[in-house]
């Protein structure tokens, strides 16, 4: 993105990392095999939330014999309650057991970065060989025309502590667009939908994963404490937010107070 199109300040964060924002996540070796998703990575995933009331499927018509020939009408959740449910469950078809709800759910393929994986096995207990792989995701929303300069800069500022502004790339790789991590959009992705993003890496003549610098990385699980604040984070994260946040603070309230 070019800078007279931000509303951000230019190279802000990235002067207040040791390196950059960004890094390239490089494979091992010399036979450039794809490294596997890793901490603080960018990828491309549906991100799945819902309006203030939610939708579900109730039955319509049910035919027990045939499933798939049911029919299904939409009601408000709350409308669509237990005591409402027909008494044919499971459905074979949705792959519902009995206690199972069918809700509708928007979604939205967006950037995301990975804050930590988790395997589970809780379906089938035991069998190492199909766990369930997901991965903790925090999404990043671009910024639209309805969100004036004053409201980015109170995120690039770290005034709220749901949101963590995310820079576009600027000569290294990096988001297309300036943007905004929602610590309320948080969520577990299976593995298996999430997609790698990649930028073109001039020095390799190739595109290339990419991801959070370590220093970006522990300034969002930094920001992430100031909206959980229960969570416990090693000290040395701690204070590197502490200073960081500090930094860009004071950066801001500098450059404001320069304007005419």
């Amino acid at each position: 993105m070019s800078s007279n199109r931000l509303k951000g300040i230019e190279g802000l964060y990235e002067c207040c990392c040791t390196d950059s924002f960004y890094r390239w996540v490089l494979p091992s070796g010399t036979t450039f095999t794809p490294p596997p998703i890793e901490e603080g990575q960018i990828c491309q995933a549906p991100v799945w939330y819902n309006d203030a009331e939610a939708l579900t499927l109730v039955e319509d018509n049910f035919n027990p014999w045939e499933e798939e020939k049911s029919t299904w009408r939409l009601t408000n959740f709350s409308a669509g309650n237990s005591k409402k449910r027909l008494f044919h469950r499971p459905y074979k078809t949705f792959n519902l057991e009995s206690d199972d709800d069918l809700v509708v759910v928007k979604c939205k393929v967006r950037p995301v970065v990975t804050i930590k994986k988790a395997s589970s096995d809780w379906r089938v207990p035991g069998n190492i060989e199909n766990l369930h792989e997901t991965w903790l995701c925090l999404p990043i929303f671009r910024y639209k025309d309805r969100h004036t300069q004053q409201y980015v800069i109170h995120d690039q500022r770290l005034d709220r502590p749901h949101h963590f502004y995310f820079p576009p790339g600027a000569t290294g790789p990096g988001l297309n667009e300036e943007g905004a991590a929602k610590f309320t959009e948080m969520q577990f992705i299976p593995e298996r939908n999430l997609t790698v993003s990649k930028c073109y890496c001039t020095q390799r003549s190739m595109s290339l994963p990419y991801g959070l610098a370590e220093d970006a990385f522990h300034a969002v699980l930094g920001h992430i404490t100031l909206f959980f604040t229960k969570i416990e984070i090693d000290h040395s994260t701690k204070k590197w937010y502490e200073d960081f946040s500090s930094i860009v603070r004071e950066e801001i309230d500098r450059m404001l107070s320069s304007k005419p």
